[in-house]
Parts: C-alpha cells; structure tokens; sequence
C-alpha cells in the first residue's frame, strides 16, 4: 500500500487506512505530519472523518477577513507609535527644562519647579469666604523633602477650593 502519491499528497487508500487506523506507527507520524502542512490532505481527510465534504461558505469572506486584520494591524501601529512619540517629547521636555534634574535632587527648593500660586476669587463673592493663605506664595520649611512640601501645597488648595464651595 503507498501512503502517498507521486505529487507528495496522501493517496485515497492511505487516507482511508488512518481512519480506519491500519497503519503502523511511522505511518501514522508521516501522515500527523503531512496533515500539519497540507491544507488539501486536511479537507480531504476531514470529509472523511465527518462523511460529508466541507461546505464552500457562501461569499469570500478573504478579502473582509484581510482588510479586518490590516486595519486592527494599523490601529496597533499608529497607536504604539503615538505613545512612543509622547513618551519621547515629554523626556525630552523634561530633560531640556531640568525637571529630571530637580524631581532625582531631594534638596532643591519648591520654587523652582512650581510659581507662586495666587489665587484670588471673584468680586461678586463675599471676602468672608477668602482663606487666610489663599493669594500668598508658597513657602518651604527647612529640612522637608519635595514630596511633603508638594503635598501641602496641594492640601492648601484643596482646602481653598472647599471653603470657596460653602
């Protein structure tokens, strides 16, 4: 019995002894293998096991299914490389500015990253309403790391914002 015909595929008697399961074990792989690559051989034995052949869909679904899979490709790429291109100007903004510098140095003064905040309310609101430290610039303590003094600053104008509110 010969497994496969001249052009390479399985013939129909070697396809029928898989399913049939007569071959012997190097048989077996052989076909496994062929199987793996050959879409023909694989209908074709597939029709077998199922005793009826494929149906051809109705429309050719190649070219929606190709132009699906492009444009999710290009949404992919064009969104990676948006966010590669922020993430590069904001480092180098930051870098050309000195903030890199100022947020790796601990012992730098809050001034120089942050103005002086002044925030003033409308006239048509009572000044009743005006915090005591509210238009007055922010001030560092000695011997306080950045992060408690940018934290304070932030809880002073939260708390400003509060007391505008009620």
């Amino acid at each position: 019995m010969e497994l496969f015909r001249e052009d390479g595929c399985l013939s129909d008697e070697g396809l029928h002894a898989l399913t049939a399961g007569q071959l012997d074990e190097l048989g077996r792989l052989e076909a496994a293998e062929h199987l793996a690559y050959c879409d023909k051989c694989t209908d074709r034995y597939t029709a077998l096991l199922t005793a009826d052949a494929l149906a051809d869909p109705p429309r050719d679904v190649r070219r929606t299914v190709m132009s699906t899979i492009w444009v999710r490709l290009m949404q992919s790429t064009y969104g990676r490389a948006a966010v590669a291109g922020v993430a590069a100007v904001l480092a180098l903004t930051m870098w050309r500015t000195g903030a890199l510098t100022f947020v790796t140095d601990h012992d730098s003064d809050l001034q120089a990253l942050l103005p002086t905040v002044q925030v003033t309310l409308p006239e048509k609101q009572p000044p009743k309403l005006l915090p005591e430290k509210l238009g007055k610039p922010v001030t560092s303590r000695p011997g306080e790391n950045i992060y408690t003094r940018v934290s304070s600053v932030l809880e002073s104008l939260l708390n400003a914002a509060e007391n505008i509110k009620s």
